[in-house]
């Protein structure tokens, strides 16, 4: 690679010699001799340069298909540890025969899988991955999607990319100025309520956070809005805070 690249600068330097001669070598021979010289560095050095972007685009693409089998384990590895736990707490139940324990634990888990299924059909493939990777890698926040029904929100008239743009803002700008204890972790819940006219995401947040630093970033976030959305609502406690986003849907 860098003798690809020290053999470019060097081609590129004959090149600018070459039609620096040009212009004052006077001998129609030594000109045509010095224009070829100079188209065939010239293709030569272009082609070095092409070979160069696409090894540095493969090398590129290599990476980020490691990138994307390293989140696939990732997401893999925790739903297996959290199957794993689950069916330790039923096993649990069942040796100390708490039998009357077994239903609403049934049913809890029940509706976990209900939860899952209906995010992977939120209609949005990048926006899911997000939710699924961020809650898989987060340390600090834990995040909580509530969908208690099915909702397609790539079918909702709204600007491309729109809702997976605030979504990934917004869970970041929580992730930055919450749980501020290294040993402490909170709660993000979001809720997607699609209306007539509009969409509201509804974040809720349980836990320590800074308070001044998380409403400038919010407010900030709104200023760049150029429109596009807008607050719907706003709450600020000691341990909760409460943000909600409209989206108001495009005539």
């Amino acid at each position: 690679m860098k003798q690809a690249g020290s053999a470019q600068v060097y081609l590129t330097a004959i090149v600018l010699i070459g039609l620096t001669g040009l212009m004052f070598v006077e001998p129609w021979v030594v000109r045509a001799a010095l224009l070829l010289i100079t188209v065939l560095c010239g293709y030569t050095a272009f082609k070095l340069e092409a070979s160069r972007i696409q090894e540095r685009w493969s090398e590129e693409l290599h990476q980020q298909e490691q990138q994307s089998d390293t989140n696939v384990l990732n997401i893999v590895n925790r739903l297996r540890h959290d199957w794993m736990n689950e069916m330790q707490i039923l096993f649990g139940y069942i040796q100390l025969k708490k039998f009357d324990n077994l239903q609403p634990y049934m049913e809890k888990i029940k509706m976990n899988m209900q939860q899952e299924s209906n995010l992977s059909k939120l209609g949005i493939p990048s926006l899911i991955a997000f939710l699924v990777l961020f809650r898989v890698q987060s340390k600090s926040l834990q995040l909580e999607v509530a969908l208690d029904q099915e909702v397609n929100l790539g079918q909702l008239p709204l600007g491309g990319g729109l809702i997976e743009n605030v979504v990934r803002k917004t869970v970041e700008i929580f992730n930055r100025h919450t749980a501020i204890e290294a040993d402490e972790s909170g709660v993000l819940s979001l809720e997607f309520d699609a209306q007539e006219d509009h969409l509201l995401l509804d974040f809720v947040y349980q836990g320590s956070y800074d308070r001044v630093q998380l409403e400038e970033a919010v407010s900030h976030m709104l200023l760049q809005a150029a429109g596009l959305y807008s607050l719907e609502e706003n709450e600020w406690q000691e341990e909760e805070a409460v943000v909600t986003l409209r989206l108001p849907f495009r005539t």
